[in-house]
């Protein structure tokens, strides 16, 4: 986006411009300091822009990304991101400060990593219909490497389950600023949490919204377990995503095996990308033990 651009050195945005001719699309701008930053075009295809940015520059472009305050956004960059308008986020790494064994900030900001939403192909009826399938009581879990596009496609769903006759009752978790970026018609029956830890979001929406369905992103922290049991405890249907290959790498983690064994999911869907949109690989609780 143009406003985005405006951010950057201008040495690199033009660089940026430059390689964006014909139907290139760009998915994601990586800037780093004193190394070459590059572009990841649809389809996967990464370009290097000779352009390294000074320690001036990055500190430059870290304010104008937080829009001129970096005390405002000090919670999020300890989490590794910067929120941006319009569901855009910005990855950021450089020198962790700890305390006690926890993180407390960030400084010297050395690489950025800024993801742009983009349009895929997608088609959500087969996740719609495996939620209806499963009453609404159990839930499904989308898996995928990064950067496959989860968060694209819980945000699709969300909308599909909330509009029209078949409406129902949808909770989105938005930590991070990401998914309510295409939720806002008036004609959805949508509810946003936005900057809502996850764990906490989960319990005020069942106290207080009364929903079907909740929607969250890339689950698996240890916190977030109790909330998400006590969703499914209620008959409430969670749409989460994780990352993961394949089924196996799924089951291999900790807090996803113990939330399997809780009856969270009643489904597991990995997804991939082909020239035609979105391909779906659905496992059934029933059949996971089989698969592992």
């Amino acid at each position: 986006p143009r406003t985005l651009l405006q951010k950057l050195p201008y040495r690199l945005s033009d660089a940026i411009k430059r390689e964006l001719v014909g139907e290139n699309v760009c998915e994601e701008i990586r800037i780093r300091r004193g190394r070459m930053s590059s572009l990841t075009l649809s389809g996967g295809t990464n370009i290097s822009l000779d352009v390294s940015l000074s320690r001036e520059e990055m500190d430059e472009t870290v304010g104008k990304l937080c829009g001129g305050s970096l005390y405002a956004h000090s919670e999020t960059i300890k989490n590794g991101y910067i929120p941006l308008d319009g569901g855009i986020r910005a990855g950021v790494v450089g020198r962790a400060v700890l305390e006690n064994g926890r993180i407390i900030g960030i400084v010297d900001i050395s690489g950025i990593c800024i993801r742009l939403p983009h349009f895929v192909k997608i088609d959500p009826s087969p996740i719609c219909n495996l939620i209806r399938e499963l009453e609404y009581v159990s839930g499904v879990l989308i898996y995928s490497p990064p950067g496959v596009g989860k968060t694209t496609l819980l945000r699709t769903v969300a909308a599909e389950l909330s509009k029209g006759s078949n409406a129902v009752r949808v909770t989105v978790i938005d930590s991070r600023g990401e998914l309510e970026f295409g939720l806002g018609s008036r004609y959805l029956y949508t509810d946003i949490m936005s900057g809502y830890p996850k764990s906490v979001g989960i319990e005020i929406a069942l106290r207080v919204m009364n929903p079907r369905v909740i929607v969250c992103d890339e689950i698996g922290n240890d916190d977030e377990v109790s909330a998400i049991c006590s969703a499914a405890g209620g008959g409430v249907a969670l749409l989460a995503s994780a990352h993961a290959s394949d089924i196996g790498g799924l089951m291999s983690k900790k807090n996803i095996r113990e939330l399997h064994r809780a009856g969270v999911f009643g489904a597991y869907v990995g997804i991939s990308r082909s020239t035609g949109g979105y391909l779906y690989n659905i496992t059934y609780r029933n059949d996971v033990e089989e698969i592992i």
